[in-house]
């Protein structure tokens, strides 16, 4: 297995596999294992079909089916959408987040948080859409003493809705509301902020930036510290910048990594398309138990 690494600490770029032929378990497995020594694993060339990736992601551990159902493929709702491309009708065909995210970290509003989120690019415009990845066990590692100390017993309490909420205030049309039911099945949970991964064993910062609540402190310190450290945890020198070329999948460790989109303003005029899947992985130390009757929930109409 020929590979090429994609950063000094983290991220790998594997140059001989064909994932849409079958993998036998003895590859599999290697790929696994360097799933959670590189924290980001990156596939170019691939001709994947939806079908595909949902195997790979069942094969990965149990797929999470995305809550803004709308994008949620029907024959294969494990594979969500994702851009600025329209149907037939000219409606959105994917979610979109005009001006594109921040840096965040995918899942934190559940309690499984050990998950690897996979993005395929179909369809990537001339410029612009690339997608930052930075370490968190290399920013736990930077930061100064007194900021581990203040972060190091404090939890907070994360929320889909403190997330979701505001990107519909802010544009209407990017994806339909949840009803009351799907907003239910969604309660906020808390998170250390600090913590040990339980495959690398390498102590890692857990951070979500619309956090409702901390344990112990305000909301504005809280919200101070972890802004000090993704300052230093982001800074260029730490950051792998990937520029997509269709084919590509690249698979993280959200609990080992953080991520972000870039400003969307420089290809609106083009055209985006991602394929995307949430995965939770073992092992973990809190398993969300009641993953089929919530992914029945936002299953594609």
């Amino acid at each position: 297995m020929n590979t090429q690494a994609l950063m000094p600490n983290f991220g790998l770029e594997l140059l001989d596999i064909d994932l849409s032929n079958p993998i036998d378990d003895a590859c599999f497995d290697k790929i696994l294992d360097l799933y959670f020594e590189y924290s980001v694993l990156l596939f170019r060339g691939q001709d994947m079909s939806p079908g595909c990736q949902a195997a790979l992601a069942h094969r990965f551990g149990r797929p999470k089916i995305e809550t803004r159902k709308q994008f949620n493929l029907k024959e294969n709702p494990e594979v969500s959408t994702i851009g600025n491309a329209k149907d037939t009708d000219g409606k959105d065909a994917a979610f979109f987040v005009r001006g594109g995210f921040g840096w965040h970290t995918d899942g934190t509003s559940a309690c499984h948080v050990d998950a690897a989120t996979f993005l395929y690019a179909v369809e990537v415009p001339k410029k612009g859409g690339d997608t930052l990845l930075c370490s968190t066990s290399t920013a736990y590692k930077n930061i100064p003493q007194s900021l581990r100390d203040q972060l190091s017993d404090l939890k907070m309490l994360c929320s889909f809705h403190a997330h979701n909420d505001p990107l519909l205030e802010t544009d209407r049309d990017s994806h339909i509301p949840l009803t009351e039911k799907e907003r239910l099945a969604l309660p906020p949970v808390w998170h250390d902020i600090v913590q040990v991964h339980p495959v690398t064993e390498q102590t890692v910062l857990y951070m979500n930036f619309d956090p409702i609540e901390f344990n112990s402190v305000s909301l504005n310190a809280g919200e101070k510290w972890l802004q000090e450290a993704l300052a230093i945890a982001t800074e260029d020198k730490y950051v792998y910048r990937h520029r997509w070329i269709p084919g590509d999948l690249l698979i993280w460790d959200n609990h080992a990594m953080l991520h972000s989109g870039t400003p969307t303003a420089c290809y609106e005029r083009d055209k985006r398309l991602m394929h995307r899947s949430f995965v939770y992985t073992q092992p973990t130390e809190r398993t969300l138990e009641n993953l089929e009757e919530v992914n029945e929930i936002f299953l594609p109409v």
